[in-house]
């Protein structure tokens, strides 16, 4: 599933901007990011498009932070154990999944935010608050607090690996590491 695709119900001009922006930074890069592009494909004019981002910089900040502000949202919801009679296993287990059952576009977006990070150092501050919050949670999981941030770290760095595409697992490497992993959070209480 696209992007696109899973905002389809958005109606706003800025989503679908920040949608356009989304789909040709996984399709094609950064580099290939303009506010002419971004128009185009969202079939606005270059006017309509600056209304809402002044600049290229503030088109790739908002992307950034969309993009930050979901991965809040699906963490915030792996770890309501905290606040419910959800149980924490069931919560590292949704983690696990969103790391190893990532979709293409979902990775190809990432890969493309994060280098632009690397490349526009002004843009990292949401990505590094997100880490920040992240473990700030895991801190306060309870008693267990120590076993759960080693495993959310565990999946942090495999994702970044390949998502960076750093390293390539094999598929055998991979079901080895989600099997350890998946084993290790049944353990948990």
């Amino acid at each position: 599933m696209s992007t696109s695709e899973r905002r389809a119900g958005r109606s706003s001009s800025r989503d679908r901007l920040l949608d356009a922006a989304a789909e040709l930074v996984a399709s094609q890069g950064i580099q290939n990011l303009t506010i002419e592009a971004v128009a185009a494909a969202a079939k606005v004019t270059k006017a309509g498009l600056v209304y809402h981002f002044k600049t290229r910089d503030d088109l790739l900040a908002a992307l950034i932070e969309r993009v930050v502000g979901e991965l809040d949202m699906l963490e915030l919801r792996a770890h309501e154990a905290d606040d419910s009679a959800k149980p924490l296993k069931s919560s590292m287990a949704e983690l696990s999944k969103l790391t190893f059952d990532m979709p293409e576009d979902r990775r190809l977006l990432l890969a493309n935010l994060l280098a632009a990070t690397s490349l526009y150092p002004h843009l990292a501050g949401p990505v590094r608050d997100f880490f920040s919050r992240s473990y700030a949670r895991v801190a306060q999981s309870g008693p267990d607090a120590g076993q759960v941030l080693a495993l959310v770290v565990a999946l942090d760095g495999i994702a970044l690996l390949e998502v960076l595409n750093l390293h390539r697992f094999t598929p055998e490497q991979r079901q080895v590491l989600r099997d350890t992993l998946e084993s290790a959070i049944r353990k948990l209480p």
